[in-house]
């Protein structure tokens, strides 16, 4: 009984612990999106979560601008490829980046901002 009180206690928590992410828009059927993780004794990572909702594989090549106090201070690219329905999140199956310019205090401060300035996308298939 207690182990199922504690469950119903800490998972509640956990989901409020995971940080939400930002959604940037929705491209060409493609949901973009982004969130800061700041893990403890390391740099902070962008990570950004692409949620193809349209039937076809789409390539994509990104461009985001990280901003401070409202001027660029650094430009992040990639380029990738996603399966039609499927979504590639952050560190797990995705895309993420370690800013170089911008401390860890820059980023919690709430004055950075990051905005997708290029997203081309095409229809082809996947590898």
């Amino acid at each position: 009984m207690k182990a199922i009180a504690l469950i119903l206690l800490v998972a509640p928590l956990a989901s409020l612990a995971q940080g939400k992410y930002i959604i940037k828009g929705e491209r060409n059927g493609v949901e973009l999106a982004y969130r800061w993780n700041h893990p403890l004794g390391k740099p902070s990572e962008l990570h950004l979560r692409l949620k193809n909702n349209t039937a076809e594989d789409k390539s994509l090549s990104l461009e985001i601008d990280l901003s401070y106090q409202g001027l660029t201070v650094e430009t992040l690219s990639a380029d990738t490829c996603i399966k039609a329905g499927r979504t590639m999140t952050g560190k797990l199956n995705g895309i993420y980046f370690v800013p170089t310019r911008l401390t860890t205090d820059q980023l919690k401060s709430g004055d950075t901002e990051a905005e997708f300035t290029r997203t081309e996308m095409t229809a082809g298939e996947c590898p």
